[in-house]
C-alpha cells in the first residue's frame, strides 16, 4: 500500500486537509487550481450567492466539462490519447531507422 501525504488547500476562505498518494500531489493540486479558477469565474461574472452554492456550481460546471470531453465522433480522451502515443512511438521507430541507415 502506497504512502499518503496531507495536502492543505483552501477554498471559499476554508481549510481543508486532504490525504492523496505522492504520485497524485500534483493532480491534486491541479484540480484545485481548476476549482478556484471556476469559483472566480462564478464570482465574478454571478449574483452573490452563499458559498455552498457557488461550491455546487463550480462541481457542476467541471462534471459538464467533463462529460463533453470527447473528441470526434465519440472518441474518449483516454482512447485518444493511446493513439498520440502509438502515432508518437511509430515517428520515433522510424527516426531511429532512418538514423541507423545513416551510420
Amino acid at each position: 500500500m502506497s504512502d499518503v501525504v496531507q495536502v492543505d488547500i483552501e477554498l471559499l476562505g476554508r481549510q481543508f486537509t486532504i490525504g492523496t498518494p505522492p504520485e497524485e500531489k500534483a493532480t491534486l493540486q491541479e484540480a484545485v487550481r481548476l476549482l478556484e479558477g471556476k469559483i472566480a469565474n462564478i464570482q465574478q461574472h454571478g449574483k452573490v450567492m452563499d458559498t455552498d452554492k457557488i461550491a455546487i456550481m463550480a462541481a457542476l460546471n467541471i462534471a459538464h466539462d467533463l462529460l463533453k470531453t470527447k473528441v470526434g465522433e465519440g472518441l474518449e480522451i483516454e482512447a485518444f490519447q493511446r493513439k498520440i502515443r502509438s502515432m508518437s512511438e511509430a515517428a520515433d521507430a522510424a527516426l531511429a531507422r532512418s538514423q541507423q541507415a545513416l551510420f
